[in-house]
């Protein structure tokens, strides 16, 4: 009896007037269960207009807005869907500016760049920074961009790293060195006694058919994985290359689902705290030069630096930050290491993200090092919430400084995990 009774309301919801199904449909925040109801029938689907499923799409995805190109919605949440499954690290963050360049004596291979790129080699190593202000670098999510290896970049990365610790790979390779040609170093039949994957395989072969081994200049980062920088004035710092590809029409986005801090070993002033600000457009050098930003880190910091204290003090500090970032909610997040906390702040009144085109997405800190340059954990943690994002800028606020008078920032990589949206027109 029950059966008959829901397949009754079944039946009622599929009779019901197109424009009634169709606001019906936007009270779902599920992609999932929007699929479900536009295939009952040819007429629900019919209803669920490009502007229904937009709206759909963008309470699943974070606030992901698709482009207005992409008219078949149920295409798409099926697109996204798989990409979701698929989610893990996004390596296509490409560094646009800093405030404060590379150390003097390894400009090319120090710079913002390196902060945003997952190889463990390469090192964000700031020049001096007197007076401790705050250091930002924005970067702009750019998908596959003109990278080197972009197609198997993420599976490369990943068995990189699970073959190799952190402190193996700075003490191997210079920061010069593609990421192709460590891959290969490593996994080569010829060089190596580890068993190979069949994909491994296939890469490492067609590296080697293209004749990688005799062409000298293989071995370096090339296309935007290449150090490229000019400076405009006030000590900023910018990739030309970036700026232009982060005007073009059509970006691509960035779903949010974690983020991933890693300071750098051996280094003498690793960063301890931050904040990751997410931009729901694609960055501009203005978000670094106009200074707006870097006022706000600093108006945050003696907050940010007390929340490893104890819980009393670290109570206290998540209070004063909702004095800094207005209508906030820091919502403290799950992390991976004791060594350190991360909060995500949320608008207070909404379960999700604060508005505005940039605003706070994270704040991290971590516990004094004490000069133990060896177990610095990764920080990883789980946001609450998902946020769609097309750059970011870091802010580090505070390092540890066991320099000799000249402190500067040291700081490995700031990621995200989750999955993309890439536009069909993306690009053009």
């Amino acid at each position: 009896m029950r059966t008959r009774s829901n397949t009754a309301r079944q039946r009622s919801l599929l009779k019901l007037p197109e424009d009634c199904v169709r606001h019906v449909a936007l009270f779902i925040d599920c992609d999932v269960d929007a699929a479900r109801l536009a295939l009952t029938s040819r007429r629900v689907m019919r209803s669920m207009t490009p502007t229904v499923w937009a709206q759909i799409l963008k309470a699943s995805h974070g606030g992901l807005k698709i482009a207005a190109a992409e008219t078949d919605g149920l295409r798409v949440a099926a697109r996204l869907a798989a990409a979701r499954n698929d989610e893990g690290p996004v390596d296509g963050f490409f560094a646009l500016a800093t405030n404060c360049g590379a150390a003097p004596y390894g400009q090319q291979v120090f710079w913002a760049d390196a902060l945003f790129r997952r190889e463990p080699w390469r090192i964000y190593c700031s020049r001096p920074n007197p007076g401790g202000a705050p250091v930002l670098c924005a970067a702009a999510f750019l998908a596959g961009g003109d990278d080197e290896g972009k197609y198997e970049r993420r599976y490369m990365l990943d068995e990189l790293e699970l073959l190799r610790s952190r402190v193996q790979s700075h003490g191997n390779y210079t920061g010069f060195r593609s990421l192709g040609s460590v891959f290969l170093e490593t996994f080569s039949s010829e060089r190596t006694w580890i068993p190979q994957k069949e994909r491994t395989r296939q890469i490492c072969e067609s590296f080697e058919a293209a004749g990688c081994w005799e062409d000298e200049n293989w071995a370096v980062r090339s296309g935007l994985s290449r150090t490229v920088y000019e400076a405009r004035g006030d000590g900023i710092e910018v990739d030309p290359r970036v700026e232009a590809l982060a005007a073009r029409a059509h970006p691509a986005t960035a779903i949010v689902t974690g983020v991933t801090i890693r300071r750098a070993m051996h280094f003498t002033c690793p960063a301890r705290c931050g904040i990751i600000y997410g931009l729901r457009r694609q960055p501009r050098v203005a978000d670094i030069s106009d200074g707006r930003l870097k006022e706000l880190a600093a108006a945050a910091a003696p907050a940010i630096r007390e929340i490893m204290a104890d819980d009393d003090a670290s109570v206290d500090s998540v209070t004063e930050l909702t004095n800094v970032f207005v209508d906030a909610a820091p919502v403290r997040l799950q992390v991976s290491t004791l060594q350190g906390r991360c909060y995500q702040l949320l608008d207070e009144d909404e379960n999700e993200a604060l508005p505005g085109e940039v605003f706070p997405l994270a704040i991290f800190c971590f516990a004094a090092t004490y000069g133990d340059f060896e177990d610095m954990r990764d920080l990883r943690a789980d946001l609450a919430v998902p946020v769609a994002i097309q750059g970011m800028v870091v802010a580090v606020v505070e390092t540890d400084d066991h320099s000799d008078g000249e402190a500067n920032v040291d700081l490995e990589y700031v990621g995200i995990e989750g999955y993309a949206y890439v536009p069909p027109d993306h690009g053009s």
